[in-house]
């Protein structure tokens, strides 16, 4: 055949239409990858061509060899599926679509589905024992839950070893990846094949010794339970979150809370919209100071009362809701969004301006800042108004103790942990 070139969006060999661009995934020496969106069937045109193929739309395809990360000589690569995660999708894109494109490229990878609650924090936990000197790999079959479960368990090293994350973003949230501009399976098997590793940089949160942790239901434990928070670097006297997505205190953190409860998993899905008609619908208020220091005032102080308190480092929560417009992910900055107390139908109209492009940080009820820090005494005698959230995850903390939010940090117990995007 001769040389490949792009028209009308389609890829084409001399007039030949081969393919729609939206489903390349790459072009090699000898083939063209590609998949449909429909069945997830990857198909493999053996299209041998003459010469470069032209045009500047069609450079960026092309995969002349394996990125380093890919390469098995040069990284251990562990395909690592959240089995469970988007109501099991993991287990489809695997199967159908990743395994079969690992093979045609001749990457070797171990695989690894989750069986357990734990397996992802165990797999994390022993990748210090598995000393070959080289880099580790990990593709994440997942949603931001277990991207942030494997960070949090990596266990403290005295010398530096690297991760490199690559997250194919099957759960039922993926804010990372979309964020990112990565959020659908086609964009995110388009980095593994032609993407980079950059730091993560995630931010951390500090919480005081005597903190606790709610443990969602499942099905081993219908009830859930709440036990001490416990961290890889505990026996320091730290409790240190590393987080990915969000930190939050207030009515974000009681909904998720609320919504993890085992009265509202029976409702399913609409388990968050219950959950925010009815914390809209209390009209409550969260009382402590919040103290922040940002780059250009220095150290601030809103005394509260507090309706919503949200620290996050990438713009968007969900598709279209940019709680953070200017956020720019994977660089270390920190955005913070506080509103006072304001009755619920308020606080959802503000809300719902963050899916008109961020708009509600011009609203006179919120404070948008780009902060360096933030330390936040929680003033409250309920314990439902102490809980604090984190990528998802429920915390309680006393009555009195102050929790502190930090920027992103390249180095997390020892580990360099980047991701390809």
């Amino acid at each position: 055949m001769g040389v490949i070139t792009v028209e009308n969006d389609n890829l084409q060999c001399e007039g030949t239409l081969l393919l729609p661009l939206e489903s390349v995934l790459a072009v090699t020496s000898s083939s063209l990858l590609s998949f449909t969106l429909d069945n997830l069937i990857p198909s493999l045109v053996v299209t041998p061509h003459e010469g470069t193929p032209t045009g500047e739309e069609v450079q960026k395809y092309l995969l002349p060899g394996l990125p380093s990360h890919l390469d098995s000589s040069r990284s251990q690569i562990t395909v690592v599926n959240s089995s469970t995660a988007g109501a099991q999708r993991g287990n489809k894109v695997y199967d159908k679509l990743l395994q079969p494109l690992l093979q045609t490229l001749h990457i070797t990878h171990e695989y690894i589905p989750t069986s357990s609650a734990s397996t992802i924090s165990e797999f994390a936990a022993s990748l210090s024992a598995r000393e070959s000197g080289l880099p580790h790999t990990v593709i994440l079959l997942s949603g931001d839950t277990s991207i942030h479960e494997l960070v949090n368990s990596l266990t403290p090293i005295s010398s530096t070893q690297s991760v490199i994350l690559t997250l194919i973003p099957t759960g039922s949230g993926n804010a990372l990846m979309t964020s990112l501009s990565r959020g659908t399976i086609t964009s995110a098997l388009f980095a593994l094949l032609h993407g980079r590793p950059s730091p993560l940089n995630p931010f951390y949160v500090a919480f005081p010794e005597d903190s606790k942790e709610v443990i969602p239901p499942t099905t081993h434990d219908p009830n859930g339970k709440t036990v001490a928070l416990e961290t890889p670097d505990s026996l320091s006297g730290a409790r240190k979150i590393f987080a990915l997505v969000v930190a939050s205190w207030g009515i974000h953190a009681a909904l998720v809370g609320d919504s993890d409860s085992p009265e509202y998993r029976k409702l399913g899905n609409d388990r968050f919209k219950k959950a925010a008609e009815e914390n809209l619908a209390r009209n409550v208020a969260w009382h402590g100071p919040v103290r922040y220091s940002s780059v250009l005032s220095g150290m601030e102080i809103v005394e509260g009362p507090h309706s919503y308190l949200l620290m996050t480092s990438i713009s968007s929560l969900e598709e279209g809701f940019k709680i953070a417009p200017t956020a720019e992910p994977l660089s270390g900055k920190l955005e913070m969004v506080q509103m006072p107390f304001l009755k619920g139908e308020e606080i959802m109209r503000v809300l719902m301006l963050a899916y008109q492009n961020g708009k509600h940080i011009h609203e006179k009820e919120v404070l948008y800042k780009e902060v360096e820090d933030v330390r936040v005494t929680v003033l409250e005698e309920e314990e439902k108004m102490r809980r604090w959230c984190v990528d998802g995850r429920i915390i309680i903390v006393p009555n009195g103790a102050t929790v502190s939010v930090h920027k992103g940090v390249e180095n997390i117990r020892g580990w360099n942990v980047e991701i390809v995007v």
